[in-house]
């Protein structure tokens, strides 16, 4: 299945149910991770916006191709990525996190009259954006 991402013959398998949307970089130096990841995987960034942050494309294929951005990170929470994923269901999502021990640490917002989004602390310590359009 994973060499099926990459040579874009996705055919016979089923439809990922949540797939990963939007991934989110936080680095204490944005430009200089900027140069990093453009001279690596020539990914190409848009301009800082109002909030600082840099939007990103990755340039994958089209069944594959979750946009990203680029951030300071913020206070004492070192280089960081998180990751979006895009579900059915977000607030029975959220509900299943935290019976399964997660800690919401954004509550359920919606963007710009859009999706709507929350954050959670999943119990390994990692934050996981999640996402229903």
């Amino acid at each position: 299945m994973l060499a099926a991402l990459f040579t874009g013959d996705r055919a016979s398998e089923a439809q990922m149910p949540s797939p990963i949307v939007f991934f989110q970089i936080a680095s204490a130096d944005p430009e200089k991770s900027r140069a990093f990841y453009d001279e690596l995987f020539d990914w190409k960034f848009g301009d800082a916006g109002a909030d600082g942050g840099i939007s990103i494309d990755p340039q994958g294929p089209a069944d594959f191709d979750a946009k990203g951005s680029l951030t300071a990170a913020r206070g004492d929470g070192g280089p960081a990525v998180t990751l979006f994923v895009r579900v059915s269901d977000l607030w029975g999502t959220i509900e299943r996190a935290e019976a399964l021990e997660a800690e919401l640490i954004v509550p359920i917002t919606q963007i710009d009259g859009g999706a709507h989004l929350a954050i959670i602390r999943a119990p390994d310590g990692l934050a996981l954006g999640i996402i229903q359009a």
